[in-house]
């Protein structure tokens, strides 16, 4: 059953974690504050929940979690935060150390606890939190004593962090008995002093803006739903999700089930853009009894709305190029609001007559026609605007497709033995690739390879 932002307020904090877990639900605004609104007392459940996600679980929830346990500025959130710390081996974000300083006077208890059971290099990071939080307190100052004596450097950054000018004269007094062997550490004592006679303006803690961090809407996570799922979602009330949910059925495998069921919302539902996207998934089923004269006669039918027709459009034409494709496909070019749609298709159809017009939107203003403009680029081949391609490399929002359309068109040959050196050619004009860019590289030379007919380098036959 899916479970509505309606529902959020009433729905157990469990079950909206899970669902969240799952990625049947996005991590938007609407779950944040429906978790807010509880109050800090759920700060509790929200970090177990965050310290230990279901196995079942397929969606890392640890960096939502932590926004909303700052915000939630509760004690119980220490664990969790801890556990961040160590996970990122000593170079944690500054995030964590000013979450935990929000915290204040309710996270000394905790700490001191914590540095009580910790050994080596943890005991001295629980030092260095208890210092950070600023709160004026006899046993945190005598930790900052006792860590004067035995590492006075260490203890200088403390020092100057927990800004009690109180212990300046314990601090002078070990500057003094300082050897002429120890000039570093005199440094670090000294600057940490200097510090602590400038002059402090306290400011305090400013309010969290959680919600910076989130998505006003977040779709469900479909790439991790089982395809039963989805379809769950071709019912949901909101037009939005219905018309995601059936795009993303697109690469789902063929089945009877699927196919009544793209077939019922392609046929039956209230929105043009949800049949729209629904006539598309029906590629797949292009074989199947009446289906392909269905998807013929939607994309000539004059009568129905672009956006429906045009995602019929697109079904044909990864099938079949006729004249009456080519036709149809040229007028919902023409017309502004399914051009996206018609260069999708064009791109499909494999066809070089269709080049001219992806070059000339390369540098279209619409973003949803740039984008199919730098596809088509890539899948018809057309090497001679790879440098073009370059060029978006070192634009954010262009970048991943120019790489994968670039890896498609690029000047080289396209054999097996020579993928991995494309590969190497693309990485030292992009600069480093984190690991999604990797794989988008890689996904588009096995799909050059593919259209080849030769089997892939990077991922085993079965996988690409």
């Amino acid at each position: 059953m899916l479970l509505l932002p309606t529902q959020y307020a009433d729905a157990p904090l469990r079950d909206l974690l899970h669902e969240a877990g799952l990625g049947r639900i996005g991590v938007d605004r609407a779950l944040v504050q429906a978790i807010l609104d509880r109050g800090p007392r759920v700060a509790a459940e929200v970090a177990a929940y965050a310290l230990e996600q279901p196995e079942e679980d397929r969606v890392d929830l640890s960096v939502d979690l932590f926004h909303v346990l700052r915000a939630l500025r509760d004690p119980a959130a220490i664990p969790f935060l801890i556990n961040l710390l160590h996970q990122d081996d000593g170079e944690a974000p500054d995030e964590i150390y000013e979450a935990l300083g929000e915290l204040g006077e309710a996270a000394v208890e905790p700490l001191l606890q914590l540095r009580a059971e910790a050994e080596g290099e943890s005991r001295t990071n629980m030092e260095f939190l208890l210092a950070g939080l600023g709160v004026k307190d006899d046993r945190i100052r005598q930790i900052l004593l006792e860590r004067l004596e035995t590492d006075p450097a260490d203890a200088a950054i403390n020092l100057s962090l927990y800004g009690d000018r109180e212990l300046m004269p314990a601090m002078e007094a070990r500057l003094e008995r300082m050897g002429e062997d120890e000039q570093d550490q005199k440094r670090e004592l000294e600057y940490s002093l200097r510090n602590l006679e400038a002059p402090v303006i306290e400011d305090g803690h400013p309010p969290y803006d959680v919600f910076a961090n989130f998505e006003e809407i977040a779709p469900p996570v479909w790439d991790v739903l089982e395809a039963a799922e989805i379809v769950e979602f071709l019912q949901h009330p909101e037009a939005g999700v219905r018309k995601e949910a059936a795009e993303a059925l697109v690469d789902e495998e063929p089945d009877e089930q699927l196919l009544a069921a793209l077939l019922g919302a392609a046929e039956g539902d209230a929105d043009a853009a949800v049949r729209g996207a629904a006539w598309q998934s029906l590629s797949e089923y292009w074989e199947e009894l009446g289906v392909a004269a269905k998807l013929r006669a939607k994309m000539a039918d004059a009568a129905a709305p672009p956006t429906e027709r045009a995602g019929a459009a697109i079904a044909t034409a990864t099938n079949e190029f006729t004249p009456a494709v080519e036709a149809a496909l040229r007028e919902l070019y023409e017309n502004q609001a399914t051009r996206p749609q018609a260069l999708r298709a064009m791109w499909r159809t494999f066809d070089k007559t269709f080049a001219p017009l992806f070059s000339k939107h390369l540098q279209d203003p619409v973003r949803a026609v740039q984008n199919e403009a730098i596809t088509g680029v890539g899948y018809l081949g057309m090497v001679y605007e790879s440098k073009q391609l370059e060029q978006m490399f070192d634009d954010p929002d262009l970048r991943e497709r120019a790489l994968f359309a670039y890896a498609l068109c690029c000047a080289g040959d396209t054999t097996r033995s020579n993928a991995k050196t494309l590969y190497r050619k693309i990485k030292d004009l992009a600069g480093a690739l984190d690991e999604e860019e990797k794989a988008v590289v890689e996904t588009a030379i096995d799909t050059r390879l593919a259209l080849h007919g030769l089997e892939p380098v990077f991922a085993r036959p079965h996988e690409h």
